[in-house]
């Protein structure tokens, strides 16, 4: 089928690669082979070991038929199936980690309908960076397929169980009795799950937004129709929070009582000083209160992305008390706790729970007020190549290129660079204590604006003045 081929090679002159969680791409060009080649790669050089493989899928129109095309190749290959239907990432991952068998979900995550991608998971949890490599450089002649296939097996309400049990087991005692939670429900792939959950705990759970058309919802980026559509909300409704989540389940969406939505460094943060972590791996993006948050624990900065997040947390001791979160608001769990076993993937049940655990005492409202003044906007570019981000970030990288830049954005004052941090992308401290940091998407056609200052309002305002300077001065926009 292959005719000695890698996935790399079927897929030059492509968009279809691997970004900052599994291989990303417009739905035209996951065509059945490219697909069945990265599944190949994967079962055939990392999951040797193993003769069952579980698969998962989220609600967007394409991953029916790129799941029933995965199915095949697996059972073709000689692997049992356990077919875990459509559920949340974390939850297919708690699953197959628990029962040491690899998996694979087929998701996009929160990118547009027309896209959609693949991640994979190693019984021990997400593959690393120099497993996605492996995959790419797999030539796949070398494999021959088995000459009678094996069975698929319905695991859905199996894994799903699984989940549920993983919080009800561990929040015992959380009482959300008299609390009234909105949940977002769009297109999200835990909706019903979601809302079991928080039922369980007896929350009386409002139903919010559900929709049968995807919803690219990105947590990170979240539109001035939803931050109206939750202040409208939690008016109409009375609401304690509201609760959703992205397309797969994995990055939480929370807003207060007043229908403000937290920023997800903003609930990584108050998730490790809740956990009670020794050792806190977030990216460089991530708000820098969190160091005046918890002064007694580690915190290690990573490139964005859960690879650079997870490769960190693997280099910790067992006994230490690690965590992980990311600005999607994400939360990973690298070790294992009093209540918790660890889940090294980003979850959002266990981030939504934290943050409703406050509910029995204060609004959320003043959990978020309570925090370091230290707040963090972003923005996007969108419609940027590849190339011409790199080139602009490359150009950034020279801190000797900032000051026309600095001039468009700081029209009212005099600023000048501290540091210059080129982890990922080019990230600046400036004289007056704020941040800049530009880079490009990881999946996506985007140039990514983070900014962070020492009050709200003015860290909002300087994200757009940011956007603008960079619009006209790179792109004539």
């Amino acid at each position: 089928m292959y005719q000695d081929k890698t996935p790399l090679s079927l897929c030059q002159n492509s968009q279809v690669k691997f970004g900052t969680s599994g291989v990303r791409g417009p739905v035209s060009e996951l065509t059945q082979e490219r697909c069945c080649a990265f599944v190949e790669a994967f079962l055939r050089k990392l999951c040797q070991a193993s003769n069952i493989v579980c698969i998962g899928q989220d609600l967007r129109p394409s991953s029916p038929m790129i799941t029933l095309w995965i199915n095949e190749c697996a059972r073709q290959l000689g692997y049992t199936v356990w077919d875990c239907g459509s559920l949340a990432t974390p939850s297919l991952a708690h699953y197959s980690i628990a029962h040491q068998v690899p998996a694979i979900m087929v998701t996009g995550s929160h990118i547009p309908y027309d896209r959609n991608g693949i991640k994979f998971y190693l019984p021990s949890g997400e593959i690393s960076k120099e497993d996605e490599l492996s995959i790419l450089n797999t030539q796949l002649n070398t494999f021959s397929k088995v000459s009678s296939a094996t069975t698929i097996e319905d695991h859905h309400d199996l894994a799903l169980a699984f989940y549920r049990q993983r919080y009800q087991n561990a929040f015992t005692a959380l009482d959300l009795s008299g609390k009234r939670v909105g949940v977002y429900q769009h297109s999200s792939v835990i909706r019903d799950q979601l809302t079991k959950i928080l039922n369980a705990f007896g929350a009386e759970t409002i139903p919010l937004g559900r929709t049968d058309a995807f919803v690219a919802l990105d947590t990170e980026a979240i539109s001035k129709e939803d931050q109206i559509q939750a202040n409208q909300w939690s008016r109409e409704y009375n609401l304690d929070a509201i609760v959703s989540t992205d397309g797969d389940g994995d990055r939480p969406l929370i807003a207060d009582e007043k229908g403000q939505w937290l920023r997800g460094d903003q609930v990584g943060m108050i998730c490790s000083q809740y956990l009670k972590a020794t050792h806190i791996v977030t990216p460089i993006n991530s708000n820098t209160g969190l160091e005046a948050l918890v002064p007694k624990a580690t915190v290690i900065r990573t490139k964005i992305g859960s690879p650079y997040v997870l490769a960190a947390m693997k280099a910790l001791k067992p006994s230490e008390i690690s965590v992980g979160y990311e600005a999607n608001g994400g939360v990973l769990l690298g070790s294992h706790t009093e209540e918790l076993t660890a889940l090294p993937t980003r979850d959002a049940v266990l981030p939504i729970l934290i943050l409703l655990t406050h509910l029995s005492h204060k609004p959320l409202s003043s959990v978020i007020r309570a925090l370091p003044k230290r707040y963090t906007s972003s923005e996007r570019l969108q419609d940027i190549t590849v190339s011409d981000s790199q080139s602009t970030i490359s150009y950034l990288s020279d801190d000797q290129h900032w000051p026309p830049l600095l001039t468009k954005i700081y029209t009212d004052q005099t600023v000048s660079i501290s540091t210059l941090d080129t982890q990922d992308g080019a990230r600046v401290r400036l004289s007056n204590n704020d941040i800049l940091h530009i880079r490009a998407s990881g999946n996506a056609n985007e140039l990514r604006i983070y900014v962070e200052s020492n009050n709200q309002t003015y860290s909002e305002i300087l994200c757009t003045h940011t956007k603008k300077a960079i619009s006209s001065l790179f792109f004539d926009i």
